[in-house]
């Protein structure tokens, strides 16, 4: 163990502002593909609430398929396949796509249960005292569903930060890339990968602590209101 701990402290002043900038980069991917998985989970609820078949089939078509497909199936196809059809991505912005696309169909079914879980009765009570269509939804559904949303949202943005690792293999400059550059450069690769580990958790294990603790508090609400 003292030995272990020796190593990290000679070479912490060269690994670490590796590391944070690699962190830096997984945060960003993580980040800048939650907003896509997000907005594109928006547009296809938006689709399915349509009542239009077509919208309805192809969003559902959508979501079906891409969680069918493995996430580095569909990096490597937006980072290899796309060049001979004339597109270039960056690995960084093919990692983002691919985070992106991957999470709508998962933030997708996760608002849709939100807004499944708001009984119709209250929808129509609004409708009733003289409400819009929209006014109904910003002011009375979506307040009530976003607290069913938010733990299995934060969940599936801590999912996407792990899965960030596979975009090492197109050539990102995230954590686990650095991280096997480092250990080709040092021989080190147990006490490196160790603080990838750590780097790794010391990003993800707050939110999900913040999920579950937003799920109890949440849920303790509900039953409240149900026994009322």
């Amino acid at each position: 163990m003292n030995s272990i701990l020796s190593v990290f402290y000679q070479y912490w002043p060269e690994w670490g502002p590796r590391l944070a900038e690699a962190a830096k980069v997984t945060a960003k991917l993580s980040s800048a593909g939650f907003a896509i998985a997000l907005l594109l989970g928006a547009i296809l609820v938006a689709m399915i609430r349509s009542g239009r078949p077509a919208l309805r089939f192809a969003a559902n078509f959508f979501i079906q398929f891409v969680r069918t497909v493995p996430l580095l199936a569909l990096l490597l196809a937006l980072y290899f396949a796309l060049p001979p059809l004339g597109i270039t991505l960056p690995g960084f912005w093919a990692g983002i796509i691919g985070l992106g696309l991957h999470g709508a169909a998962y933030v997708a079914e996760i608002l849709r249960g939100g807004l499944q879980s708001i009984h119709r009765g209250q929808r129509e009570a609004a409708l009733a005292v003289g409400l819009a269509p929209h006014q109904v939804f910003m002011h009375v559904v979506f307040p009530q569903a976003l607290r069913v949303m938010l733990p299995p949202l934060l969940n599936t943005y801590v999912a996407l930060l792990k899965d960030s690792s596979l975009c090492a293999l197109i050539a990102t400059d995230e954590l686990m890339l650095t991280a096997r550059a480092m250990s080709s450069e040092f021989f080190l690769p147990l006490h490196i990968f160790l603080l990838v580990g750590a780097f790794y958790f010391a990003i993800a294990f707050p939110l999900s602590m913040v999920s579950r603790a937003l799920e109890k508090h949440l849920s303790r609400g509900r039953r409240v209101m149900g026994s009322t």
